[in-house]
C-alpha cells in the first residue's frame, strides 16, 4: 500500500478523478482481498465470476470484502474503511500540519528534554546524596574505631598493672604463708620441746622415786603426775586447728569416725563436723550396717547430707528409708542391691527428697508404681539407673516420659530389662528426648525396632553402650549416625553389624572420641578406613576382630585420628604383624596399647618398633614371640612403662627381665603370668629394681619360691594386689613375709597352692582385706604335668 500510495500521488488529477468515479481501484482490491482468503483452486474462473456478478449488480455497493464469504470473514473487523481513501487522500488539504500541530509537537519536544534534564540533574543529587551519607558513615565508624583503640590502650595499661599488683599480692602471700608456716612450726617445736622436757622429767622423777623407794624413803604425796597439768587432753589437735584436723578425719570412713569420736572430747568435736557428714557411704559396711546404726547416723547428719551410697545394704528396712525421707537436702542416692527396698519405701523416700539428681535403683525389686512415684516427685532427676530390675514393664517407662522429670533426664541405665519391648522404647523416645548417655548392656533381645524409636527423637544422644546385644542390626547404626552428636559408642559380640555401619558413623559422627567394637567378626579393614577421619577418636578397641590386618592398621595411621589417639587394643587380631607395628609409630601420643596373641608379631621387628613409641605407659604383649631380646629391647628404648602385660610369654627368662627391670624402674604393674622359666633370681632383681611395684601377677611361675616372696615383702612396700596362684612350692613362711613387709596388701589371690595351709590362709584374712584361696588340684591349663 506504501508503494501504490507513493506512485499515485505523483499522478495526474485528472487520471485520479477517472480512477476514482469508476471504482477501478476498489474492484482491484475487492478481487484481490477475495483471490487472497478464498484461495480458489481455479483463480481465472474465480475473477470470471465475480466480474459477471458485478456486471448485473452494479458497483453501487461495492465493498473491499464483498468477495469473502461469510463464515470466512473475521468476527471483529480491524479494518474498518478501505485502504484506497488513504491512497487517494494524501494531497487533501485536511492532511497538511497546522501551526497549532507545530506548537504541540514543540511543546512535547521541549518537555521531553526538560524531562530527561530533570531526570539527569535528579540522579546526580541522589549520587552526591549517597556519597555524603557512605563518606559521614565511614566518618563514624573511623571515630569509634579510634575510640576503641584508645580504650584498647588504656585496658593494656590497666591489665599489665592488675598484672603487677597480682604479682606483688602473690608474692606478700607466699612471705606471709611462709612466715605462718615457720611461726606454727616455731609453736609446734616448742611445744613438742616442752612436752619432750616434761617427759623427761618426769621419767627422771619416777627414776628418782624408784631409787628412793629402794633405800625404803617416802614420797611426798603433793608430787603427784600430772596434777593440775592437763595431760590426758589432746593439745596436738587443738595446735593444728579445726580445718586441718578435719581434713584429716576427711579420710576416715564412716567406722572410723566412730571409733575416733570415742577418744576424747576435742575428737569427738572434730568428728562430727558437718563437713565430714555431707557424704555417707555404708557399702563399705554393708555386712553389718542396721537400721538403728543408720537412724542414728541419719538423724544427726540430715541438715547436710548431699551424697548417700547404701549400696548392698541388705539389712535395712522400713525404719532406715524414714529416717532418709527426712533428709532434704539430698541429692545423689544410691540404693542399688538393697533387698529391703519396695515400692512403698521408694515413694517415703522420694516424696520428701525431692530434689535429688542422682538415683541408682539397680538390682531391686522396684514395679511400675515406683517409676511413677519418680515421675511425680523427682522433677530434677538427671541420672537414673534401673539396670537389672526385673518387675516394671512398658508402662513404668510410659509413667516415667509423661512425667515432669523426663526434660531433664540426661543418663538412663536399662542393661538387663529383657521385659521391655519395643512399644516401652517408643514411649520412652517421646517423652525422654533430652537423653544424653544411654546403656543397654546384657541386652539379648534388643532389636532394630527398639534402637530406631530411639534414635528418631532422642537426638542428643552422645553416649550409647549396648553390650551384648546381637540382634541388632545395620540399619540402626545408621539411624544413630544421622544425629551426629555421638562422641563415646561401646559395642560387643555382634555378629551382624558390618562396614556398612561405620561407614556411616565415620562419615557423620566427627565428634566420634570412644569407639569399642569387640567381637563384632564381620568387620574389616574397610571400618577402620572409615574412622580414621574421625580427628577427635581418643580410644579404639578392635578386641577380637579377626578380620582386621595390616592394611587397616595403616589406614588408621594415616588418617586424621593419629595425632589424638591415645588408646588401641588389637587383642586377637591373629592376621596384625610386624608392618602394623610400623605403622603404629605414627600415633604420637598412644598411650596404651595392646596386642595379645597377635602370633605375628616377630621379636626383632615388631617387639623393637613397640619400644620407639615414647608416649607409651601401658603395654600388653600376652602370647606374642616374645623372648629376653625383644623383652631387653622394648626396656632399652622406652623406660616410661608403667603397665606392662608379659603373660605367657613362654621364652622369657631371669636375664631378659632382668635387663628389663633395669631399664624401666618406675614400672607400678607388671603381669608375668604363665612365664613358666623364671625363678628367685627374676623376683629378687624386680624387688630391687622396681621398689614402686604395686600390682604383681605371679600365677603359673611354678619355680617361684618362698624367696621370692621375701624379696618382694623386704623391698617392695607399696604393693597392694598379688597373685601367686599355682606356685606349688610357696608354703606359709611366705605368708609370714607378706604380713610383716607388705602393709598395704589389699588383694591376694593364692589358688591351688598346696604348699599354703588352710589354717595360715584364714590367719592372713585378717591382714588382707580380699582374698582367694584354694587348695584343689592345678588345672590341665596351666600346664604342669
Amino acid at each position: 500500500m506504501a508503494n501504490m500510495a507513493a506512485s499515485m500521488k505523483g499522478q495526474k488529477p485528472e487520471l485520479k478523478h477517472y480512477l476514482r468515479s469508476n471504482k477501478l481501484p476498489d474492484i482491484y482490491e475487492a478481487l484481490l482481498t477475495g483471490l487472497a482468503v478464498m484461495c480458489p483452486d481455479d483463480p481465472l474462473q474465480f475473477i470470471l465470476d465475480k466480474l459477471r456478478n458485478l456486471k448485473e449488480n452494479g458497483i453501487d455497493e461495492l465493498n473491499w470484502d464483498m468477495f469473502v464469504e461469510e463464515y470466512m470473514k473475521p468476527p471483529n473487523k480491524v479494518i474498518t474503511e478501505s485502504n484506497l481513501d488513504f491512497i487517494f487522500n494524501l494531497d487533501d488539504e485536511s492532511m497538511i500540519p497546522t501551526p497549532e500541530m507545530y506548537a504541540t509537537a514543540y511543546g512535547h519536544y521541549n518537555m521531553s528534554l526538560k524531562n530527561m534534564c530533570f531526570s539527569a540533574w535528579m540522579q546526580y543529587y541522589l549520587h552526591k546524596k549517597k556519597k555524603k551519607l557512605a563518606m559521614e558513615k565511614k566518618m563514624n565508624r573511623a571515630a569509634l574505631h579510634h575510640a576503641h583503640r584508645i580504650l584498647r590502650v588504656h585496658l593494656n595499661v590497666w591489665r599489665d598493672w592488675l598484672r603487677y599488683r597480682k604479682g606483688c599480692q602473690a608474692m606478700a602471700y607466699h612471705k606471709l604463708k611462709r612466715i605462718y608456716f615457720v611461726s606454727v612450726g616455731i609453736v609446734l617445736f616448742r611445744e613438742w620441746r616442752a612436752v619432750a622436757k616434761r617427759n623427761k622429767d618426769q621419767r627422771e622423777y619416777f627414776e628418782i622415786s624408784l631409787r628412793r623407794l629402794e633405800r625404803g624413803e617416802n614420797v611426798d604425796d603433793e608430787e603427784t603426775f600430772g596434777q593440775g597439768d592437763g595431760d590426758a587432753q589432746d593439745k596436738l589437735s587443738g595446735q593444728l586447728g579445726i580445718e586441718l584436723a578435719v581434713k584429716v578425719f576427711s579420710f576416715l570412713d564412716i567406722a572410723d569416725l566412730a571409733r575416733c569420736a570415742c577418744v576424747c572430747r576435742s575428737w569427738k568435736v572434730i568428728a562430727y563436723h558437718s563437713s565430714l557428714w555431707n557424704r555417707l557411704d555404708f557399702s563399705k559396711v554393708r555386712n553389718r550396717v542396721t537400721d538403728l546404726v543408720t537412724t542414728k547416723l541419719l538423724s544427726k547428719c540430715r541438715p547436710y547430707l548431699i551424697h548417700l551410697s547404701m549400696r548392698g545394704c541388705s539389712q535395712l528396712h522400713s525404719a532406715t528409708f524414714t529416717a532418709l525421707s527426712e533428709c532434704r537436702n539430698l541429692q545423689d542416692l544410691n540404693l542399688s542391691e538393697c533387698k529391703g527396698l519396695d515400692d512403698e519405701s521408694l515413694k517415703l523416700v522420694v516424696k520428701g527428697c525431692k530434689i535429688i539428681l542422682y538415683l541408682n535403683l539397680s538390682h531391686t525389686h522396684i514395679t511400675d508404681a515406683s517409676l511413677r512415684t519418680i515421675s511425680k516427685y523427682c522433677h530434677n532427676v538427671q541420672f537414673l539407673s534401673l539396670a537389672y530390675c526385673k518387675k516394671f514393664s512398658d508402662r513404668g517407662l510410659q509413667y516415667l516420659s509423661a512425667g515432669k522429670c523426663s526434660k531433664k533426664l540426661e543418663y538412663l541405665d536399662l542393661s538387663g530389662c529383657l521385659q521391655i519391648t519395643p512399644d516401652g522404647f517408643k514411649s520412652l523416645s517421646a517423652g525422654c528426648t533430652m537423653l544424653q548417655i544411654l546403656v543397654l548392656n546384657e541386652f539379648p533381645t534388643l532389636n532394630d525396632d527398639c534402637m530406631i524409636a530411639i534414635a528418631a527423637k532422642c537426638t542428643k544422644i552422645h553416649t550409647l553402650s549396648i553390650l551384648g546385644s546381637p540382634l541388632l542390626t545395620d540399619e540402626t547404626f545408621k539411624r544413630l549416625a544421622n544425629n551426629r552428636h555421638l562422641r563415646k559408642l561401646r559395642i560387643e559380640g555382634n555378629q551382624r553389624i558390618s562396614d556398612l555401619s561405620l561407614k556411616a558413623i565415620g562419615k557423620n559422627c566427627t565428634e566420634l572420641e570412644h569407639l569399642y567394637l569387640a567381637d563384632c567378626q564381620r568387620l574389616t579393614d574397610a571400618s577402620l578406613k572409615a574412622i580414621a577421619n574421625c580427628s577427635k577418636l581418643v580410644v579404639c578397641n578392635m578386641a577380637d576382630v579377626v578380620q582386621i590386618t595390616n592394611t587397616g592398621v595403616q589406614s588408621l595411621a594415616e588418617g586424621s585420628c593419629a595425632a589424638s589417639l591415645r588408646e588401641l587394643n588389637l587383642t586377637n587380631c591373629i592376621r596384625v604383624g610386624d608392618m602394623a607395628m610400623f605403622n603404629i609409630r605414627k600415633f604420637k601420643n598412644l598411650v596404651y596399647l595392646s596386642v595379645c596373641f597377635c602370633e605375628h608379631i616377630s621379636e626383632k621387628s615388631g617387639i623393637e618398633l613397640l619400644g620407639q613409641l615414647h608416649a607409651l605407659v601401658s603395654l600388653d604383649i600376652s602370647g606374642c614371640n616374645c623372648s629376653d631380646e625383644g623383652l631387653s629391647s622394648l626396656g632399652k628404648y622406652n623406660n616410661h612403662l608403667r603397665d606392662v602385660t608379659l603373660s605367657e610369654c613362654a621364652d622369657i627368662t631371669d636375664l631378659g627381665l632382668q635387663k628389663f627391670t633395669q631399664q624401666c624402674k618406675d614400672i607400678e604393674r607388671l603381669d608375668l603370668s604363665h612365664c613358666k622359666l623364671l625363678t628367685d633370681g627374676a623376683i629378687k632383681n624386680l624387688a630391687f629394681c622396681c621398689r614402686y611395684l604395686t600390682s604383681l601377677n605371679l600365677a603359673g611361675c611354678k619355680l617361684i619360691t618362698n624367696l621370692s616372696i621375701q624379696y618382694l615383702s623386704g623391698v617392695c612396700h607399696h604393693l597392694h594386689t598379688l597373685d601367686i596362684s599355682g606356685c606349688i612350692i610357696i608354703t606359709d613362711k611366705a605368708l609370714k613375709y607378706l604380713r610383716k613387709g607388705c602393709k598395704k596388701l589389699k588383694y591376694l589371690t593364692m589358688l591351688y597352692c598346696k604348699g599354703v595351709t588352710k589354717h595360715a590362709a584364714m590367719k592372713m584374712m585378717r591382714h588382707v582385706p580380699a582374698l582367694k584361696y584354694s587348695d584343689d588340684e592345678i588345672p590341665i591349663y596351666y600346664g604342669y604335668k
